[in-house]
């Protein structure tokens, strides 16, 4: 039981964490740093109400998200290449063959619809847990995600910046009606769908005109995915199992709550990322009123709000023509999941 909650969190996360984003951002093999570079556009924030990336609740409609995306998953063509598609993530926008993607989408069309229906659903029933299963369709649910983080590049590719939003939005709803399943594993899976289809928001402040989100960023909950009621319900079950002695009960514990530390690391990395996004946006519209220019420090930023603690969670410095944010990772976090963004604001 323990090795096999363990191990399957540690393999759903890997197995639907972005590529390496060579041109985009760079992600290392080994466990350094991720590096993205950000050539961002002027955007000043808006007085106006803004998008929101997540649905509101009169945008909701009736249905069970979980059969919706379970169908959705089941609708995937056949013959969908992963390599490529990881390819076509990683690539920067200037090089994304637009024919062939939108191709794809084409032939994905039946899944994409059905999993905007099911973001938009307002309950998600997930089948109750089964000792020694892993829930069905996690893969699918990755191929799902990455066809949508495809999409929402499209969209910001042909400067549809509003369609691009919404399709984050979808992104962001699957991944909290995944992530707040009834198990860990899906916690993990959420949070890494979130993850992905938070990279689109990069690109969206690279897109000429497009808005700044800083609002609609500071807006988002947090925990963005909350992973702890399924983190909870699994130990519970492990105390009520009188399989074990109380002593193998102990020591299985103590190895799943060491697992379970590092899906509390990934979802604290998550809020860390919106954090960032924040400050990025804060950045485009600093770099709108001041002529183009970067601030030498956050706290020179005036008119838009910056998430709380910024200035002691990051580190900002504006290095020749270039701004860096360094984002550190969480408590007992691994160099990787450490980001420094490297920022120049494009002419």
């Amino acid at each position: 039981m323990m090795c096999s909650t363990v191990l399957t969190v540690i393999a759903a996360t890997l197995a639907v964490l972005p590529a390496a984003q060579t041109g985009r951002s760079a992600t290392p093999e080994d466990d350094s740093v991720r590096v993205v570079g950000l050539a961002i556009t002027p955007a000043q924030l808006n007085s106006a109400a803004g998008p929101s990336l997540l649905f509101e609740p009169e945008e909701l409609t009736d249905g069970d998200g979980a059969e919706l995306y379970a169908e959705a998953a089941r609708a995937l063509p056949q013959a969908m290449n992963g390599e490529q598609i990881r390819n076509w993530l990683a690539a920067p926008l200037s090089e994304l063959p637009q024919a062939q993607v939108q191709a794809l989408l084409q032939q994905a069309r039946a899944s994409l619809e059905l999993t905007g229906r099911g973001a938009r659903c307002r309950k998600c029933d997930w089948p109750p847990f089964q000792p020694g299963t892993m829930p069905a369709n996690l893969s699918g649910y990755r191929d799902l995600a990455r066809l949508l983080a495809l999409r929402a590049r499209l969209e910001v590719t042909q400067k549809r910046y509003e369609n691009a939003i919404e399709t984050i939005r979808t992104g962001l709803a699957m991944a909290r009606h995944i992530g707040e399943g009834p198990t860990v594993v899906q916690g993990t899976v959420g949070v890494a769908i979130a993850a992905m289809v938070l990279r689109c928001v990069e690109d969206l402040a690279q897109g000429p005109g497009s808005r700044n989100l800083n609002a609609a960023l500071r807006a988002l909950p947090q925990p963005l995915i909350d992973a702890e009621q399924a983190i909870s319900s699994e130990l519970k079950r492990l105390d009520a199992n009188r399989q074990y002695s109380e002593a193998v009960r102990t020591m299985m514990r103590r190895q799943m709550e060491a697992g379970f530390e590092r899906v509390r690391q990934l979802m604290h990395r998550l809020d860390e990322t919106v954090a960032a996004l924040q400050c990025i946006e804060a950045l485009r519209h600093h770099a709108a009123t001041h002529n183009g220019s970067l601030p030498a420090r956050l706290e020179e930023i005036h008119g838009v709000e910056g998430p709380a603690g910024a200035q002691a969670a990051f580190v900002y410095r504006v290095d020749a023509s270039k701004a860096v944010l360094e984002v550190a990772p969480p408590k007992g976090g691994r160099p990787r999941d450490a980001v420094r963004y490297e920022i120049t604001v494009a002419r």
